[in-house]
Parts: C-alpha cells; sequence; structure tokens
C-alpha cells in the first residue's frame, strides 16, 4: 500500500508539476504583441481615418486603366483595430476575443489578440505569409506558429473554421492538401471583376511584406491578364490535389481550375 501511495503522490506532482508549466506557458505574451500595443498612438481614430482614405483611393485607382500601388502601415492597421473594429464592426470577432494586433516584419504577419472565456486567459498568436501563385490573383496564405501564449496549437484543425467564415463573405478557400500538416497553405482567389468596376479585370501583380508595411501593385484593364507576371516569391502547390470544406466536411478538389501552378514549391 505504501509503495502504491507514494507512485500515486509521485503521479500528482508530476501532473500538478505540468498543469503548472503549461499555466505558465500559456500566459507567456509574444514580444511584437506587447511592441504592438504600446505603439498605439494618442488618437487612433486620426490614423485610422488615414488609413480608411487609402483604402478608398486604393478602390479608385484599380479601376483605371494601368497600374497602380498601394501602401499600409502596421501602425494604421492597429490604430484601426483599435478605433474602428469595435465600434463599426462589433461581431466580426469571435466571442472572447478581444485586443488583435499586428506586425508587419520579415516577409510575414504576425497576429494575435488576447482570448478570455471561462477560466481560459491567453494570447492566441499566428504567422501569415502570402506569396502569389502563376494563377493571377490566387493567392497563397500560408499559416504557422498558432500558440496560445507559448503552447504551440494544431493549427490544421482550423482549416475547416477558416473556409466556414470565408464562405459567408462569398470567398472560396481550397487547401493544398500535402500542405495541411506541415503548414496549411490556403489558395484565396481575389474577384479580378465586380460588377461596379467601371474598368477589368483588376490583377495584383506584386505582394511585400517588410519593415512594418504591407505595399501591393497591380494593373487593371483588357490586357492584365496576357501582361501577368507576378513580381517578387510564387508559390508553387507541392501537389496537384486541392481541399475545400463543403458542409463541415473535407471534400477533394482537382487542382485543373489553377492549372496554370506548377507541381512543386517553393516556401
Amino acid at each position: 500500500m505504501t509503495r502504491i501511495a507514494s507512485t500515486l503522490f509521485l503521479m500528482s506532482l508530476v501532473a500538478a508539476c505540468f498543469a503548472y508549466w503549461a499555466y505558465r506557458q500559456s500566459r507567456a505574451v509574444p514580444d511584437f504583441y506587447e511592441r504592438a500595443r504600446a505603439a498605439i498612438p494618442e488618437d487612433p481614430q486620426v490614423v485610422s481615418q488615414q488609413l480608411q482614405r487609402q483604402v478608398e483611393q486604393l478602390q479608385e485607382d484599380v479601376q483605371q486603366k494601368g497600374g497602380w500601388r498601394a501602401e499600409f502601415s502596421d501602425d494604421q492597421i492597429n490604430a484601426w483595430l483599435v478605433s474602428a473594429l469595435p465600434n463599426e464592426f462589433p461581431r466580426l470577432l469571435p466571442p472572447g476575443v478581444q485586443e488583435p494586433r499586428v506586425a508587419i516584419e520579415d516577409g510575414k504577419i504576425l497576429a494575435a489578440a488576447r482570448y478570455q472565456k471561462n477560466h481560459i486567459d491567453t494570447i492566441v498568436s499566428f504567422e501569415v505569409k502570402l506569396k502569389l501563385t502563376e494563377q493571377p490573383n490566387v493567392l497563397a496564405v500560408r499559416l504557422e506558429n498558432l500558440r496560445a501564449g507559448a503552447l504551440p496549437l494544431p493549427i490544421s484543425r482550423f482549416a475547416k473554421g477558416i473556409s466556414r467564415e470565408a464562405a459567408k463573405s462569398n470567398i472560396e478557400v481550397l487547401w493544398d492538401k500535402e500542405s495541411l500538416d506541415s503548414g496549411p497553405v490556403a489558395l484565396v482567389t481575389v474577384p479580378s471583376e465586380h460588377e461596379k468596376y467601371v474598368n477589368a479585370p483588376v490583377i495584383i501583380e506584386s505582394l511585400d511584406l517588410d519593415s512594418g508595411v504591407l505595399s501591393m501593385s497591380g494593373h487593371t484593364g483588357p490586357d492584365a491578364y496576357q501582361a501577368f507576371q507576378p513580381r517578387g516569391p510564387v508559390y508553387y502547390l507541392a501537389s496537384l490535389e486541392l481541399v475545400g470544406y463543403l458542409g463541415g466536411a473535407m471534400i477533394d478538389r482537382n487542382s485543373q481550375s489553377h492549372s496554370s501552378t506548377r507541381s512543386n514549391s517553393t516556401n
């Protein structure tokens, strides 16, 4: 009995130590998140309005024939998240999610938010890498390093939810099947034509994420498809198999709809 009691005590002690370690890990705060929160300007509404004016200008520019370019800083995006998101889009964030912030550096977007629900209080963070593909307006979005504090989470499990939320905005998201376990890559098609566009198609030719700035450029007009030549890093499919989610179930898709993408990858 003494040996059994000692074993149970040791197991309980190990479990308690692990629980404490996991708790401490879940309370870790990413450095970029702390910096982003500290960098909010005294009047974020003014900076947010600058961002909104730049978006409106981009909407005008892309409807004119010829080339266009736009830049948005992470400071502007964070100011919008602070001042505009809670008031104008109060239901955009899932329950329990608050204080989202982003940082743009080294070719990726770092995103994080505080999650508070029941007895859980942690900072959920992840990384996003954006690349063009050989198919006009098909963007490869790689998701990496999903964490609760410092604890890693299986990001592939979130693919279904991401597809479901995107579908609410009539955006189809397909996933490169071979990448689901290594760091899922979503293939997102940006509409090149719209009934409100004066000129079309609108084609994105470059995307760049560096030094706190997201910059993009492209071309508008009937020759945009023929002239399309992606500038910068390009993502090539790891396989010819794509998957989507319909009614909560995974379905295979043939990549013929993205037939100009090749069957190897550069990450």
